[in-house]
């Protein structure tokens, strides 16, 4: 994930908005990793099957106005 030719180019300002994030300074090497972004802007990331399960799917929801 941290290489810059794993990246398509128009995704590349995800990698490099994540990288500069609190999260991509402190644990920029952990796995699985998920990522949100919406407007430019990377809104949530997270890692792991409790990350995904307990932040992201809820995030998704929310984001997509599909929450039960």
């Amino acid at each position: 994930m941290l290489k810059e030719e794993n990246w398509p180019a128009d995704s590349l300002w995800v990698r490099t908005a994540f990288l500069d994030s609190d999260e991509g300074k402190s644990r920029p090497d952990a796995t699985p990793r998920f990522i949100l972004a919406q407007n430019g802007k990377v809104i949530l990331a997270v890692t792991g099957n409790a990350g995904w399960k307990d932040k992201m799917w809820p995030r998704i929801q929310e984001v997509t106005g599909t929450k039960a």
